[in-house]
C-alpha cells in the first residue's frame, strides 16, 4: 500500500517542534474524489489551505504537522465534500471518503472526532438537501419534515455530549445550533422549485436571529462562520426590510464587537470597484473596527483611486417624451450624473426613491441628472406613463433598447449609474448608486474643481 505522508511541522519554529507532538491524519479515498485532497485551517471563521496532498493511484493521503490550535481542521476536496476534523497535539484521525460517504477508520479515533462523525451522520440527509441542491432535488415540503425530525434528535445529541474535553463539549453544542441554523437558511435562499410562503415556513425560523447567539465569537471558530453569518445578516435585513448599506442597522444584531469588526472587514474586501463609494463606506465602518483595522481599509482605498478616470466621454443623443433630441455634450459644463435603467428592472426602480432624495439635495448646484431607458421601442407609451406616474426629475430619455449607449459603455446589467466632469471627461463610467452615500460624494468631490 503506498501512501503519501505531507509533513506541515517544517512550518512552525524548531524549538516547538520538541515540546508539542504531531497530528497525524490518514485519508482513504474512493469513487468522486480527485487525486488531490487539501488540508484547512480555520481562522476568523473562513478557511485557509495549509497543505495540499497528491496520491499515485492507491487512493491513500495523510497529513503529520503540529497543530497551531486546538479545534477544527477540515480535510476535503475541492468538488464534493470538505469534512472537519477536530484536533489538538497528538491526535490520529483515520477516515474513509469519497462523493457521498465520510465515516471513520480504524480504533484510535479521538472521541471528539467520533462526536463529529456521529453529527454528520445524523445531519447527512437534511445537509445534503439544504446545501447540495444541485445534486439533491429537495422542496420544502420533504425538508421541513426531516429538519423537524433532525431538530427533535439534535436535542438527544447534545445532551449525549460528554467526552473528557470540556472545551470541545461546549464547542460541539454550539456547532450543531450553529449548523441547524446554516442549513435553514441556506435552503430558503438557494433555488428551488416551489419556495414556501413565509406562512408555510416552520416556526423554527422565528427563531433564527437572537443576539444572544452573537454575544461571544464562538461563531468564528466554525468552518462556515462568516459564510453563516452573512446568512443571518441578509436575512435579517430581507425579513425587516432594512437597508444593507447601512451598517448601524446591519449589525444591530451582533452585540460583539470583534464580530461586528470582521464582518465589517470582509465587506471591505468586496469592494473593488468605486473609490468614492469605498469612502463612504468607511465612514460608516470607522465605530466598528480598530486603528490597526481601519489603516487596513485605507491601504485598499488608495488602491481603489481612479487614476484612469479624465477620458473622454462617449456623446449619445436620445429623445425625451415630448420627441426633443439631447445629447451628453449639451451639458457640458456641468458636473452630470447618468442614469442608465428600465422599466420591467427592479433594482432600477428600488433605486428612485434615493435618485429622488439626491436630486432634490443637489438642487443649485451644477449637477445635471439625465435617464436614459433601455426600454425596447414597443414599450414606449408604458415609459412615458411611468416617468409621469412617477413624477421622475431631471432629464429622460428613450434609447430603444440596448443601443449604442450600452455598446460604448460595456453596459451589460444595470441600473448602471455614470458620472461626467464639467469639461465632458469621465469621472466614474460605473459610479456608485444613489442609495450609497458614495455617489454624493463624488458630486461634491467634482463641484468643488
Amino acid at each position: 500500500m503506498k501512501r503519501t505522508l505531507l509533513s506541515l511541522a517544517c512550518l512552525l519554529a524548531a524549538g516547538m517542534l520538541f515540546a508539542q507532538k504531531p497530528a497525524t491524519i490518514t485519508c482513504r479515498t474512493g469513487e468522486g474524489i480527485g487525486k488531490t485532497l487539501h488540508l484547512w485551517r480555520v481562522e476568523k471563521g473562513e478557511q485557509h489551505k495549509m497543505a495540499t496532498a497528491t496520491y499515485a493511484g492507491n487512493g491513500y493521503y495523510g497529513f503529520n504537522f503540529i497543530p497551531e490550535y486546538e479545534g477544527f481542521y477540515v480535510i476535503g476536496d475541492d468538488k464534493f465534500y470538505q469534512y472537519p476534523v477536530y484536533l489538538k497535539a497528538g491526535d490520529a484521525v483515520s477516515l474513509y471518503m469519497d462523493k457521498d460517504t465520510v465515516c471513520l477508520t480504524g480504533k484510535h479515533n479521538s472521541r471528539e472526532n467520533q462526536a463529529l462523525c456521529e453529527w454528520a451522520n445524523l445531519s447527512r440527509t437534511v445537509r445534503d438537501k439544504s446545501l447540495f441542491f444541485q445534486k439533491v432535488r429537495s422542496t420544502y415540503e420533504d425538508f421541513f419534515p426531516d429538519f423537524e425530525q433532525l431538530l427533535a434528535a439534535s436535542r438527544d445529541f447534545k445532551a449525549g455530549i460528554k467526552t473528557k474535553n470540556a472545551r470541545f463539549n461546549e464547542l460541539m453544542a454550539r456547532t450543531v445550533d450553529f449548523e441547524l441554523d446554516n442549513y435553514a437558511l441556506a435552503f430558503i435562499y438557494t433555488p428551488r422549485s416551489k419556495h414556501p410562503s413565509k406562512e408555510q415556513r416552520i416556526a423554527y425560523y422565528g427563531t433564527l436571529i437572537n443576539p444572544e447567539k452573537f454575544a461571544d465569537t464562538i461563531i468564528l471558530d466554525m468552518p462556515y462562520g462568516m459564510e453563516l453569518l452573512n446568512r443571518y445578516v441578509m436575512h435579517n435585513n430581507l425579513e425587516n426590510k432594512l437597508n444593507y448599506n447601512d451598517l448601524q442597522q446591519t449589525l444591530a444584531i451582533i452585540p460583539n464587537r470583534q464580530v461586528q469588526s470582521e464582518i465589517v472587514l470582509k465587506r471591505a474586501q468586496g469592494f473593488n470597484k468605486s473609490y468614492y463609494d469605498f469612502l463612504a463606506f468607511m465612514k460608516q465602518a470607522r465605530p466598528f473596527v480598530n486603528d490597526a483595522q481601519y489603516a487596513l481599509m485605507e491601504q485598499k482605498a488608495s488602491k481603489l483611486y481612479p487614476t484612469e478616470a479624465g477620458g473622454k466621454a462617449a456623446d449619445f443623443t436620445y429623445p425625451d417624451a415630448e420627441g426633443n433630441m439631447h445629447s451628453l455634450s449639451d451639458y457640458k459644463g456641468k458636473v452630470v450624473v447618468v442614469d442608465v435603467w428600465a422599466t420591467w428592472c427592479g433594482p432600477c426602480k428600488s433605486e428612485l426613491p434615493h435618485l429622488k432624495k439626491l436630486e432634490k439635495e443637489m438642487e443649485g448646484t451644477d449637477v445635471v441628472f439625465i435617464g436614459v431607458s433601455l426600454d425596447k421601442d414597443k414599450d414606449l407609451e408604458k415609459w412615458k406613463k411611468f416617468i409621469a406616474d412617477e413624477q421622475l426629475p431631471g432629464v429622460q430619455l428613450f434609447a430603444g433598447g440596448w443601443s449604442k449607449i450600452a455598446q460604448d459603455y460595456k453596459i451589460t446589467g444595470i441600473p448602471r449609474f455614470m458620472v461626467f466632469a464639467k469639461d465632458g471627461s469621465i469621472v466614474d463610467a460605473n459610479a456608485p448608486r444613489p442609495s450609497s452615500a458614495g455617489l454624493k460624494l463624488m458630486l461634491e468631490a467634482e463641484l468643488k474643481k
